[in-house]
């Protein structure tokens, strides 16, 4: 497979899976984020008061925020695909898998593990509100754990047996280190009935997130080794 064709096949990858990971965040996930926003205002600004703050740009809600999600879904999906293209011809060419579209899957899910749920065993999505650590230190750790985890699952896929507890290891070890998190509680509002209401949001966000991110990395495995396999025919 080209170089320009694996452009060209990312491209429309990555359309088809950002359409398709926005529309599941329209369903389950922007309702989630909408509601809590809410109560993230209600804490910044008491009722009878109006403080005006130099703030970071951000779209506005409706169809800017729809289209600058979109736009960044597409990017992410292109992004993810040019890579997964380039191993799985890699891969191929030096003879260590061959592709069909049950082994695009699970390329798919190893995506999902490397990209999402292993991170979000240490740092979960959050919703508007959350107390967080330091933006810095928090995308440290999660650099350091997708890269773990690429690493441990390709040493457990594909490297011989006395190697495994390698990737076992690789694995555990940014978990050992463990997340950077703040002292204290998760949500600093006031309002203890507003607390209780953002912790089971939280909780149907990090669902909802993780769903959509299943179908997104599946649906990614699925074209990325069906273009494959067309590229190499």
């Amino acid at each position: 497979m080209s170089f320009r064709n694996i452009i060209f096949s990312a491209l429309i990858i990555g359309f088809i899976t950002g359409l398709l990971h926005s529309g599941m965040q329209m369903i389950d996930v922007g309702p989630i984020i909408f509601e809590a926003e809410t109560y993230e205002i209600a804490a910044e600004e008491p009722a009878g008061t109006h403080q005006h703050t130099d703030e970071a740009w951000s779209p506005e809600d409706g169809a800017e925020r729809t289209t600058y999600t979109f736009i960044s879904n597409v990017l992410s999906g292109v992004g993810f695909a040019v890579i997964l293209l380039a191993i799985m011809n890699q891969f191929q060419q030096q003879g260590l898998t061959q592709l069909n579209l049950s082994k695009g899957l699970l390329w798919g899910v190893a995506g999902f593990v490397a990209f999402f749920a292993a991170p979000g065993l240490g740092l979960p999505p959050e919703i508007p509100g959350t107390q967080a650590a330091i933006l810095e230190q928090r995308q440290l750790w999660w650099a350091l754990t997708v890269a773990a985890t690429l690493i441990g699952l390709g040493i457990l896929a594909f490297a011989p047996l006395k190697f495994k507890l390698l990737g076992i290891i690789s694995l555990a070890m940014p978990h050992i280190i463990g997340a950077p998190h703040v002292e204290g509680a998760e949500f600093n509002h006031p309002d203890p009935a507003a607390v209780e209401a953002l912790t089971q949001l939280h909780h149907q966000f990090i669902i909802a997130s993780g769903i959509s991110n299943f179908v997104f990395w599946l649906a990614l495995g699925l074209c990325c080794a069906w273009a494959s396999q067309r590229g190499t025919s």
